[in-house]
């Protein structure tokens, strides 16, 4: 990606398409549910995501059944 994906791109994005923020607990971390598939958002440290988060995150979203490309592009808008 040419650009960095931030917490709050991501968020937005999984609200936008129908997941459902789960209550906190004692973590900061900020977890996002649909189905059967759980999103975990880092809640704290820098906005932007690593590559790596962003990389997990897609292969969760690309097994069910999101198009890994067409996500990744959404993001990046």
């Amino acid at each position: 990606m040419t650009r960095e994906v931030t917490r709050r791109q991501l968020e937005r994005w999984l609200v936008e398409h129908g997941f459902v923020e789960l209550p906190g607990k004692a973590t900061s971390h900020r977890q996002f549910a649909r189905g059967g598939l759980k999103i975990t958002v880092s809640g704290h440290g820098p906005q932007d995501l690593t590559k790596k988060h962003v990389a997990l995150v897609l292969r969760q979203l690309a097994g069910a059944g999101f198009d890994k490309e067409t996500v990744r592009r959404e993001l990046a808008e």
